[in-house]
């Protein structure tokens, strides 16, 4: 097996492994309880038997480090910039997501290199519930 490239030597294009996972209600309790957020919506099931999974689940299982590629260099520090996330469907207690991220393009400013990710959650239905572009730093460690 080829050995697996560190964030800050993927191209435009590359992709990092996507991340499968199932929602319990277990799960989703659990982020309810740290949230505090008990609104009936993310614990009762609807009027079509559905519950709903709390976004911040979504938002947080998309996070780049999640993916099992995910590998970073010790000598990078990649420090989040700006994220553009967009909600597109919601996401149902039960369902299988899948989530992928692929490199968009990188770019330089105030002499620092960054990288763009585009990163979506789909369910096992194919509805796309989260789209984001995520823009990071990837600096190099000023060790003392």
């Amino acid at each position: 097996m080829a050995e697996r490239k560190f964030l800050h030597e993927l191209q435009d294009g590359d992709e990092l492994a996507p991340l499968e996972f199932v929602v319990t209600p277990e799960l989703n309790q659990q982020y309810l309880f740290a949230q505090e957020d008990y609104d009936q919506r993310y614990i009762a099931p609807n009027e079509a038997g559905a519950v709903f999974v709390h976004p911040s689940l979504i938002l947080n299982m998309s996070n780049e480090t999640r993916s099992p590629s995910y590998r970073i260099d010790p000598r990078i520090c990649p420090i989040h910039t700006r994220d553009e996330t967009t909600f597109l469907n919601p996401a149902l207690v039960g369902k299988r997501f899948k989530v992928t991220w692929k490199v968009l393009g990188h770019y330089e400013k105030g002499g620092r290199p960054y990288h763009i990710l585009d990163i979506q959650v789909v369910d096992e239905d194919g509805a796309v519930i989260l789209t984001r572009k995520m823009h990071e730093i990837l600096n190099l460690r000023r060790d003392k």
